[in-house]
């Protein structure tokens, strides 16, 4: 009797720390943040702290131009790390999401 509950004991434990585990590794390890430049705002993507992707312009357009304000960038910078978190590779951006964003796009 006493091992039979013993037994239990250890496969409920050995749930929870399953649980656990797939619930920690959903979590969002990922963040955006804006930084100013010469050329304007950009964004970065970092990954546990440590830079991910480093996005000084704005992407997709001729030349190397900066996003107007922080808030733009940071637009931009969401809707990548939306992309990453969903499995969208290449994460890239078109024009014309960057327009829906409300980016001017000089």
């Amino acid at each position: 009797m006493f091992r039979k509950r013993w037994v239990w004991f250890l496969f409920i434990i050995g749930l929870i720390a399953v649980s656990f585990y797939f619930w920690k590794s959903r979590s969002s390890s990922y963040e955006v943040s804006v930084f100013k430049t010469d050329i304007g705002w950009g964004y970065q993507i970092s990954n546990q702290g440590k830079p991910y992707i480093r996005q000084p312009m704005i992407p997709g357009i001729d030349g190397e131009k900066g996003f107007k304000d922080a808030e733009q960038a940071e637009a931009a910078g969401k809707l990548v790390l939306h992309k990453i978190e969903n499995q969208e590779f290449p994460p890239s951006l078109t024009v014309e999401e960057l327009k829906e964003l409300g980016v001017e796009i000089p």
